[in-house]
């Protein structure tokens, strides 16, 4: 491919030009099932599109035939995602297994294998998917929110989970999914205004959110959840 249309393709991309940088890529004559790297910045494009099967086809492209490790890692964190979005939490987990199995152990990689699991009621797996992920950076606020709020919707350790939702909430305070694990969480431990104000200002950020709207619901009725 020539390198200038590439060039050019990735500089629309970079702009938010998504349409005009699909068509620069598909001006070519090279095939996306030979050219990986090709493959790739198309996948972007329709992501960015919001066309999830075209994407998913040629990140699919990527994964069978690329030798790139990072892009490869690249294309199956962002197609584990496209499945999750498309409820295929199965094909989700398989992708991010095969993320670490290849050696890269992000906390990105392990929070979302956390997720998945979590997806599929596997709590004490995403426990330990999510206690992986923060032992490659404590900071991480996806990990530290999973794991909060797994450890207090489970009713394992709902002190922990508060100290860690807050600790999500500070690090991403316009993060309403992080808002809503910490109502989740002061609920659990008994604070029931403070968790009405979190879980509030999370549903009318999010007022078609059904998780926020349960919690909500839950604990303005103070139904306090079956821990067992």
């Amino acid at each position: 491919m020539s390198v200038n249309f590439r060039e050019d393709g990735f500089f629309l991309y970079k702009e938010g030009r998504y349409s005009a940088a699909l068509e620069t890529f598909l001006a070519e004559e090279t095939d996306p099932a030979e050219d990986p790297e090709l493959a790739y910045y198309m996948g972007l494009c329709h992501v960015r599109l919001g066309e999830p099967e075209e994407a998913m086809r040629l990140l699919k492209q990527v994964i069978s035939r690329d030798s790139h490790l990072v892009r490869m890692y690249q294309a199956r964190m962002l197609l584990s995602w496209l499945l999750v979005e498309g409820d295929d939490i199965e094909g989700a987990e398989q992708q991010l297994r095969e993320v670490l199995q290849e050696g890269f152990e992000s906390p990105q990689a392990w929070s979302a294998l956390g997720y998945c699991q979590w997806r599929q009621d596997r709590t004490d797996l995403a426990l330990e998917s999510y206690r992986e992920a923060l032992k490659l950076d404590d900071e991480n606020p996806n990990a530290v929110n999973g794991l909060g709020y797994l450890l207090a919707d489970s009713g394992e350790d709902p002190d922990a989970a508060v100290e860690l939702c807050r600790k999500a909430v500070e690090r991403a305070p316009e993060n309403m999914a992080y808002r809503d694990s910490l109502g989740w969480a002061l609920f659990r431990t008994g604070k029931t205004s403070e968790a009405v104000r979190y879980l509030t200002e999370a549903l009318s950020s999010c007022p078609g959110d059904e998780i926020i709207k349960g919690h909500l619901e839950a604990v303005r009725t103070h139904e306090q959840p079956d821990y067992n």
